[in-house]
């Protein structure tokens, strides 16, 4: 669970404070000129929290420049029937989420063709986002049994202490993926339309949905005698080489890990392992 912040003791900024009961005229001159210098460069002293604006791992790239920054906004009873149309489909009710929930990724809004766009972490991140605007920053469970111990118990998950993963350099989109017999992958990161593009696999078949990120992430392949193979057929890939990449792709891609999340029981003090899923983020959508 995240540490508490601890406040500072106000007297710690330092021996030329200015205390306003003790000295009422030099506090009211230097608000004053705190606030002419306000004015004079245009920028505010203190700028409230926007709890609606959230940072991206990696957002996306306009001419050279990368923009991070989204906003998103709390649901309304319109959203929730938009949501309910997506039907039982958990990726059809995600990406209603994203459309209906997320106003802006950069200076851009969002529609279909930019959610696309996003890594698949920054689409989970941004539906976090979303469901903290609605609900708040805390999942209530009640009555959550225990599988060690069965004893039923009240749990309170604040969304900070979900296992999260960073990328080490936001704006890396090529990545190395050592492999078999010397040879190396060069990958990049799924985002929403490599996401669609499985969901749209007419055959439900596990390893064909794997065949068919590889055959999309994977840009190419150098093998062991230094021949460079560029978008080899997922289906030519060794089974360990396969296998490999998709770890890969799988723990380097940042966002929330949702299915990561434990608490301790403190009755028995095991371990418990609870993924969280859309049903608990919101409500049972």
């Amino acid at each position: 669970m995240p540490e508490s912040v601890v406040l500072p003791d106000f007297d710690s900024f330092g021996a030329q404070a200015i205390k306003g009961l003790e000295d009422p005229e030099a506090a009211t001159a230097a608000t004053q000129a705190l606030l002419k210098e306000d004015r004079a460069s245009g920028e505010p002293v203190i700028s409230a929290p926007d709890e609606n604006r959230v940072t991206l791992e990696r957002g996306i790239c306009r001419e050279g420049t990368w923009y991070r920054e989204a906003e998103v906004k709390e649901l309304t009873g319109a959203d929730e029937e938009a949501i309910a149309a997506a039907g039982s489909s958990s990726y059809k009710v995600f990406e209603t989420l994203l459309l209906r929930g997320v106003r802006t990724v950069g200076n851009e809004p969002m529609n279909r063709r930019l959610a696309a766009e996003l890594l698949i972490g920054d689409r989970e991140l941004l539906v976090m986002a979303v469901r903290r605007a609605t609900f708040g920053d805390a999942i209530e469970f009640t009555e959550l049994p225990c599988p060690y111990c069965k004893e039923l118990t009240d749990l309170t998950v604040p969304l900070g202490a979900i296992p999260f993963t960073h990328l080490a350099d936001p704006e890396q989109t090529e990545f190395e993926v050592p492999l078999r017999h010397r040879a190396v992958a060069f990958v990049r990161l799924p985002t929403g339309e490599d996401q669609a593009a499985v969901f749209a696999t007419k055959d439900g078949n596990g390893a064909k949905q794997d065949s068919e990120i590889l055959n999309r992430c994977v840009l190419r392949v150098r093998q062991g005698d230094g021949a460079v193979i560029k978008r080899p057929p997922a289906t030519h890939l060794w089974m360990g080489d396969r296998k490999a990449i998709l770890k890969f792709l799988t723990d380097t891609q940042p966002g929330p890990r949702y299915n990561a999340f434990t608490f301790t029981h403190e009755t028995c003090g095991e371990e418990v392992e609870l993924p969280i899923d859309l049903a608990m983020l919101f409500r049972g959508v």
